[in-house]
């Protein structure tokens, strides 16, 4: 009952229900835990990829597929940066044309300076048109807004990216679900459902958390040369990785249902299409 997402479950593991597929579908409250139920007892992809590709027809391009790694400190150690602020040190921004080009732009700072007004001028050289897509928007609209405040001169294309994000989790919350999920539409779990070659488990960094102990480590001053490179390669892949991997998934969700099946497709009302 566990994958049941924002608690949904507990009421039914209270009354000693464990298993999902005993539960009488119209005791789920929501289309969302109806579909990971269908999902968990067929093995079908739950998918609607005409609700996916209306959800995101208007991100006007160039489209720029955006992330960030950021870190996080109790003491601070910059001036003007507070407890526990989320300070980007990286991010990884893919460029997409509307014929399918795209540039890579990077930023990434390894030498323990603080990383915010570098950052916010590699930010602010992004293209000022087009939409700017993350994976749960909120946390990169924030990095971008806290940018805005502490350097007021770049406030104006700083802005215009902020305003300008779109979120691909509630696109994919909304429109997949396949069943290895386990309740969680984390771009770590979507993803290997729908490109498992893009697993992060061959990467040196695998996860956000791998990501600050690298770069605290390349960014203390007894690193040698040769381990910051080495970490410099290491988040560089994972970053980037992120962003493929929203291509990726984006690609995947617009995609129509070939005719010979395989994945189960119902309309938002409930109804098979």
């Amino acid at each position: 009952m566990s994958i049941l997402p924002r608690g949904a479950g507990k009421r039914f593991a209270a009354r000693g229900v464990e298993d999902l597929t005993r539960v009488p579908v119209d005791e789920l409250r929501s289309d969302t835990d109806r579909r990971i139920q269908r999902a968990t007892m067929t093995g079908a992809v739950e998918h609607d990829p005409a609700g996916a590709a209306a959800a995101t027809r208007d991100w006007a391009y160039p489209r720029i597929w955006l992330d960030f790694e950021t870190v996080s400190r109790a003491l601070p150690v910059w001036p003007g940066s507070r407890p526990y602020e989320q300070v980007p040190f990286q991010f990884v921004a893919d460029i997409e044309e509307a014929d399918g080009r795209i540039a890579r732009r990077e930023f990434l700072s390894l030498d323990g300076r603080d990383p915010r007004r570098a950052c916010a001028e590699a930010l602010a050289a992004l293209p000022a048109t087009g939409a700017v897509i993350a994976w749960h928007a909120s946390f990169e609209r924030g990095v971008i807004e806290r940018l805005v405040l502490g350097f007021p001169d770049l406030a104006a294309p700083l802005t215009s990216l902020a305003d300008r994000i779109v979120d691909l989790l509630p696109v994919a919350r909304d429109h997949w679900y396949h069943r290895d999920q386990r309740g969680s539409w984390s771009i770590k779990a979507v993803l290997p459902t729908i490109a498992p070659h893009l697993d992060y488990a061959g990467l040196a960094v695998k996860q956000g958390g791998d990501a600050v102990e690298a770069y605290l480590e390349a960014s203390a001053p007894d690193c040698s040369p040769g381990r910051r490179m080495a970490l410099d390669r290491a988040l560089r892949l994972y970053c980037g990785r992120d962003v493929e991997a929203m291509r990726v998934i984006h690609r995947r969700l617009i995609e129509p249902v070939p005719p010979t099946g395989g994945a189960a497709v119902w309309a938002k009302a409930g109804s098979a299409c």
